[in-house]
């Protein structure tokens, strides 16, 4: 997609107005290196005016490509993944600097030792989509800002124009940065101390509230800029993706929370994925943290670490935004962490770091014990993830990452062929996975045969599909796999696929 729209300019193909460019320009260099075939992507010469099909993904297309003979589909997976380190490398620059300066040397080494095992991390940094991207320079967007109020320089008002517009480029969301950063140069007009608001002053010439009102609207100006650039200097492109983005709001999404359905989400919805699927010493040591925190530093640095979080967290609760992921709320794991590092400066020299030290062997051994299935994590207030998907289902636990476990489970039982409910958008025959069709989400009906349920033999099938959520697009409505209910699974591919033998 990347490649597609650098070469070409034009944002005329499914998917390409789904959200701004940065996540598909930073995955796109394998594709500069792979001969692929650009008549693929031919479409109808109407398409701009058809928001419906910008907002869709070709499956098919796509995965034509991947199963072409020139190309070998992993290895393009792979190295398209790889180059989300691009934004890891800031992203723990920017936590480690900032945690050192709150919290000192060990602070900032608890802060990266949590970020470096968070499982919600380590699930969407290895994806190709928006979540990470937009998670990393949300934070660097922060740490920016508040660089550029308490040490201001031309520098550093550029630094931070350029970083919120890299994340007005990863997702619509990141919008709410513009409220955010009001927040916080409103907090830091009312709790900064003279001296502080007198060196932004120097450097804009003029009074405390204008210059700080200088710099928020010349961040925001340099921002967009950099946004216009990313389009080509062409702002239909953007406008497009606000339109698809409220028309996919308005059409509604259907939505599973702990057994009931819902086409317009629950309020409590992102609240309960957070305390489930967060690491319990995460939650237990920001909690901790801010508390520290509160206590040593002044009440101007809460507003840096409360603000962007709280707001972001009320965007999708007060929003009633899609309820299909907690990768939505990814940006405000980093300031968690930094709370966690915060606890480092009460707990050092006391009895506290021996509990600390608990913590922090518990978090390490809850977060690699499920490796590398990190993206159907969950705490073990629930039970860990084998509970997980009476809870939630859909990107918190399964979003189709088990095919080639499934195929492997094949190979060592000696299946040759399976009945198989994929929840995915990749072809099996990628693996060379053979299967008989049942009722999936995009999973390819090879031969066109309806299936007949309910059905015996050996069964997988990825739990989204099970609850049922997505499967009221057959005549069975959402309760077509309820009869799989009364057999027990005889196994679990990395707790997003059930095998069920049935004679």
């Amino acid at each position: 997609m990347g490649a597609y729209l650098l070469k070409t300019g034009r944002w005329d193909v499914p998917a390409s107005c789904s959200h701004p460019p940065l996540a598909f320009y930073l995955h796109s260099p394998p594709s500069f290196v792979y001969p692929l075939d650009w008549s693929r992507w031919r479409y109808r010469a109407d398409a701009l005016r058809d928001i419906r099909f910008l907002r869709s993904a070709d499956t098919q297309r796509g995965n034509a490509m991947l199963l072409d003979q020139r190309y070998d589909g992993e290895r393009f997976f792979f190295w398209s993944r790889t180059t989300s380190l691009l934004l890891a490398i800031p992203l723990f620059a920017a936590l480690y600097s900032w945690s050192r300066e709150l919290c000192g040397y060990w602070g900032a080494l608890l802060t990266l030792f949590f970020a470096a095992l968070s499982p919600n991390l380590l699930a969407h940094a290895t994806l190709i989509n928006t979540d990470f991207t937009l998670a990393a320079t949300f934070f660097c967007t922060i740490f920016a800002y508040r660089r550029l109020l308490l040490y201001p320089s031309p520098a550093a008002l550029v630094i931070a124009g350029l970083a919120l517009g890299l994340a007005l480029m990863s997702k619509l969301s990141a919008l709410v940065l513009l409220p955010v950063l009001l927040a916080i140069t409103l907090w830091f007009f009312h709790f900064s101390d003279f001296a502080q608001r007198q060196r932004v002053a120097r450097l804009f010439g003029h009074s405390h509230l204008v210059s700080l009102a200088v710099a928020y609207l010349g961040v925001c100006f340099l921002a967009i800029l950099a946004l216009w650039a990313s389009y080509g200097f062409n702002h239909e492109p953007y406008i497009l993706t606000v339109r698809s983005q409220l028309w996919d709001i308005g059409a509604g999404h259907a939505a599973y929370l702990m057994g009931q359905f819902s086409d317009q989400g629950w309020w409590y919805y992102f609240p309960l994925a957070i305390a489930i699927k967060t690491p319990i010493p995460t939650l237990v040591l920001a909690i901790w943290g801010l508390w520290a925190l509160a206590r040593r530093r002044p009440t101007l640095e809460l507003g840096f670490v409360l603000w962007p979080p709280l707001l972001l967290i009320g965007l999708f609760v007060l929003g009633n935004a899609k309820n299909i992921g907690l990768r939505y709320l990814l940006g405000i794991y980093p300031f968690l962490f930094l709370l966690v590092g915060a606890t480092m400066h009460s707990a050092l020299r006391s009895w506290k770091i021996y509990l600390l030290c608990l913590f922090a062997v518990f978090y390490a051994i809850s977060t690699t014990k499920n490796h590398p299935h990190h993206l159907a994590y969950f705490n073990e207030l629930i039970g860990g993830p084998e509970q997980g998907y009476h809870y939630l289902v859909d990107s918190n636990i399964d979003w189709g990452q088990d095919l080639k476990g499934l195929k492997s489970y094949m190979d060592e039982k000696g299946i040759e062929r399976i009945k198989l409910s994929y929840f995915g958008a990749v072809d099996p025959r990628l693996y060379d996975l053979k299967y008989e069709w049942l009722p999936g989400f995009k999973l390819p009906n090879l031969d066109g045969s309806p299936a007949k349920l309910p059905t015996t033999g050996t069964i997988a099938i990825s739990v989204t599909n099970l609850t049922g959520v997505y499967m009221d697009m057959y005549d069975q409505g959402r309760g077509l796999y309820t009869w799989l209910q009364a057999h027990q699974p005889v196994a679990h591919i990395g707790h997003s696929i059930f095998i069920y033998e049935i004679e």
